[in-house]
């Protein structure tokens, strides 16, 4: 037997003392002393700062539910600590108590969750439901409350550039957050606004801007500090810098578990004037709005570029990503040449990133293609690999034979949870949960089926096994060698042989500066052998192999 204990603390329980972790830790402690366990191992589990209907990131509760064990105690404060959704956290409970056999006990009531009937499970719901609703109540006085603070020409949010927070007292001393322009980044903000209408482009304003020094919002907080094109054209179309405050423009919704920011119906949208935060006067930031609204339809026409490299080659330097520009790839050409090169560099300027080289996308992809046919895709290196293959899977008999009898009794449980989900979504008229929880559960089942499959195999099985991965192997080898010579689907075999990416620094051929890759190549692609429940069979995949030698780009001439 192992005690877990779990504690769990919202941002909405600041300010509660019963929900403080000490609290909490102090009540599981007083609990095991009564119950005459505290000589028995113990391993506590905690969540600070989340919410109680978020089943998808909490790590303690993940981890306590992937550890516990029948015949386990688990204590907590009360059913409101292992969540707030009533459906979610039934599903938990039911997991722990009824289908693992743990014992699970509230110190604040004293009692033993049962859940061995009907009634039981009844009694988990409705006291889920009640904890949904008062977290939902939470919820709506704090948007209220945020409301009430923007109509009072107050705070509601974090810092924005140009301005400063400042904390005040109300009447009877209640704290709250005022913003005020900031004199030392106000006339940054001027300049923008300025030097757009003045016919500059983004990209030039943040080039700019990082030549002379200026301090970006991110400076000292988080990235390089840097300005680039995004966070310009964020502040050009900012209403606050004419004064006008759009309060819940985002919001935050539940969906699969887990939290995802959309966009709010305009109608759910508070706007309010504030002149004292006024840095642009209307004329300007209109004309900006203008500018950008005639400008808008073109650029949202434009397909995104494809290159075979770019989101997966990085600038050695700065670690930002290698991108296509259209440059002088020599000196003297005047024709322009499609070449790889910083984008941290090309958008913001030296004096973020100095790797100023630009070389064409022939010469870096037909050399990068040249090593792979002679360094990984090589008939010398399959074999090798192959090998590996042969051996592990040799390795492995043993283990999957002692693994049946465990794997078969997960396989009887997940088939007994499946017929219950389903008699669940017959009689709740498919409740979206449970038909999602009834997926999983066939998912489930799918998989351990397959590995019962292969741990069943006999050696004459795994021996055709092995020649069908070699031949299936092989056929494939010939298709990515095929591809890099006719150069077709570039771009989908690099994502495959480089998963990890590529990472390009400068280096010298003669006069040229050109560019040095290295990066990690896995034959995974080559060797991943699935069998009719489309289960991956080969171990070797999991370690594939790699090459990490530097691929030094040789000077060519492009026509």
């Amino acid at each position: 037997m192992v005690i877990r204990t779990y504690r769990r603390r919202s941002k909405n329980d600041e300010g509660k003392q019963q929900f403080s972790l000490d609290v909490q830790t102090k009540g599981c402690d007083d609990h095991i002393a009564r119950m005459g366990i505290a000589n028995e191992a113990r391993i506590d589990y905690v969540d600070d700062g989340r919410a109680g209907d978020d089943f998808l990131t909490r790590a303690g509760l993940r981890r306590l539910l992937a550890e516990a064990k029948r015949g386990d105690v688990i204590i907590c404060r009360d059913q409101s600590r292992l969540g707030r959704d009533a459906i979610e956290v039934t599903l938990v409970i039911r997991d722990l108590v009824r289908d693992r056999g743990c014992r699970l006990f509230y110190y604040a009531s004293g009692q033993e969750v049962q859940f061995a009937n009907a009634i039981d499970q009844a009694t988990t719901f409705i006291q889920g439901t009640g904890h949904q609703m008062e977290l939902e109540a939470i919820r709506s006085r704090t948007r209220e409350a945020l409301r009430s603070r923007v109509r009072d020409g107050r705070v509601a949010g974090g810092a924005c550039f140009g301005y400063k927070l400042e904390r005040k007292s109300d009447a009877v001393g209640r704290k709250f957050t005022i913003a005020v322009v900031d004199d030392a980044h106000a006339p940054t903000v001027e300049r923008i606004y300025r030097e757009y209408l003045g016919g500059r482009g983004l990209k030039q304003i943040a080039q700019a801007l990082n030549r002379d020094g200026v301090p970006s919002p991110t400076a000292g907080r988080r990235g390089s500090g840097s300005w680039a094109s995004s966070a310009v054209r964020t502040i050009l179309l900012n209403p606050r810098y004419r004064g006008v405050y759009v309060h819940g423009r985002i919001k935050k919704v539940r969906q699969g578990g887990g939290t995802i920011r959309v966009k709010a119906d305009p109608t759910e949208m508070l706007t309010v004037e504030i002149p004292e935060w006024r840095i642009v006067d209307d004329a300007t930031w209109f004309a900006v709005n203008e500018k950008f609204t005639s400008r808008g339809p073109q650029r949202a026409g434009r397909p995104a570029s494809k290159y075979p490299l770019t989101g997966i080659a990085k600038c050695g330097s700065c670690g930002g990503a290698v991108a296509a520009a259209r440059v002088r790839a020599f000196g003297g050409a005047t024709e322009r040449v499609l070449c790889y090169g910083c984008a941290k560099h090309h958008e913001r300027g030296s004096s973020v990133c100095p790797v100023t080289v630009h070389q064409p996308m022939a010469e870096v992809e037909g050399a990068l293609i040249d090593y792979l046919q002679q360094h990984v895709l090589s008939e010398g290196v399959l074999a090798l690999v192959l090998a590996e293959v042969r051996a592990e899977i040799a390795a492995q008999i043993p283990k999957h034979e002692a693994d049946t009898a465990t794997l078969e009794t997960e396989l009887a449980t997940a088939r007994a949870e499946q017929k219950r989900l389903a008699k669940a979504v017959a009689m709740a008229d498919d409740v979206p949960e449970l038909v999602s929880e009834l997926k999983k559960r066939s998912q489930l089942i799918q998989h351990l089926e397959a590995q019962i499959l292969a741990a069943r195999r006999t050696p004459d099985d795994l021996a055709a096994l092995v020649t069908r991965i070699e031949s299936s192997a092989r056929a494939r080898l010939h298709d990515l060698r095929d591809a890099l010579a006719e150069q077709r689907d570039l771009r989908e075999v690099f994502l495959a042989l480089f998963p990890d990416g590529l990472t390009f620094t400068p280096a010298r051929v003669g006069e040229r500066q050109v560019w040095k890759i290295t990066g990690a190549a896995s034959l995974a692609p080559v060797l991943e052998e699935k069998d009719a429940t489309g289960t991956g069979l080969v171990p070797i995949a999991s370690r594939p192999r790699r090459d990490s030698n530097p691929c030094y780009l040789r000077e060519r001439r492009v026509s």
